[in-house]
């Protein structure tokens, strides 16, 4: 079994089309035990607004399955999707776990998250969803009953916080700093041009940093240094700024 952060991802990967069930962890669902347990376990659930209760579209998420073919499906809710690999298959967890407790196993960050980090929902101050990063863009994420298990694009706005999972720390706590390296002299006439939709110029290297304004695709800026959380350090009409090195939003010309 590989422990690593990539065998996490492979197994991910492996569950997307799966159905989401409320304290599923690898739960086996056959055409004959389905809906008794979709049953059980969403019994006073509740529902979707002005839509099905949880029970019916879990039931009918699985329905459209078995009707396709589907021998045997494995339902998972978003903390067990995770948990299953990390207590059941590899045992680098110990125990069972929800999102709330693995968000306090997480190392919070404010720069984007990155390939291998965890992402959460809150209500008040705890976790009560989690995703899983598997690139610097794409999450998979146990979405609901009506959805399963799904590969989706990460945007910030949907998402609270996120952070380094202590579990694979060693792995990802310090992933490589762009070219050039901090401090080192820039290259004449090199620019920092955004490559993403858009994204924000700040005052200092990193979220907490005041906005100063949003640069477009297409837009270029002198290249000053690379900061030592990695950001950008540019020339702007503004004055001096900084914007993230993320490849999906920017890049060294």
């Amino acid at each position: 079994m590989d422990k690593t952060v990539n065998g996490f991802i492979e197994y991910l990967k492996a569950q997307v089309g799966e159905p989401y069930l409320w304290g599923g962890q690898h739960t086996r669902l056959t055409p004959e035990n389905y809906v008794r347990i979709i049953e059980r376990k969403e019994a006073d659930r509740g529902g979707y607004t002005g839509g099905p209760s949880y029970a019916e579209a879990a039931i009918d998420f699985c329905k459209k399955k078995f009707e396709k073919g589907a021998k045997v499906l494995y339902a998972y809710d978003c903390s067990g999707l995770g948990c299953y690999w990390l207590d059941n298959l590899t045992h680098l967890y110990r125990c069972d776990v929800n999102a709330n407790t693995m968000m306090n196993r997480c190392e919070l960050k404010t720069e984007l998250p990155r390939k291998g980090w965890w992402v959460f929902r809150l209500n008040g101050k705890r976790a009560s969803h989690i995703g899983y990063m598997i690139d610097d863009e794409y999450l998979i994420e146990a979405k609901g009953r009506k959805y399963g298990v799904v590969k989706t694009r990460f945007r910030e706005k949907d998402w609270a916080c996120w952070g380094i999972p202590k579990v694979f720390e060693s792995e990802l706590a310090n992933p490589p700093v762009p070219q050039p390296e901090p401090g080192s002299e820039p290259v004449p006439g090199q620019q920092v041009e955004v490559v993403g939709r858009s994204v924000n110029v700040r005052n200092a290297d990193s979220k907490k940093g005041r906005i100063l304004f949003t640069a477009h695709r297409g837009d270029r800026f002198p290249f000053v240094a690379v900061a030592p959380s990695g950001w950008y350090e540019i020339d702007t009409k503004k004055g001096q700024g900084f914007i993230t090195s993320l490849a999906r939003y920017t890049k060294l010309i």
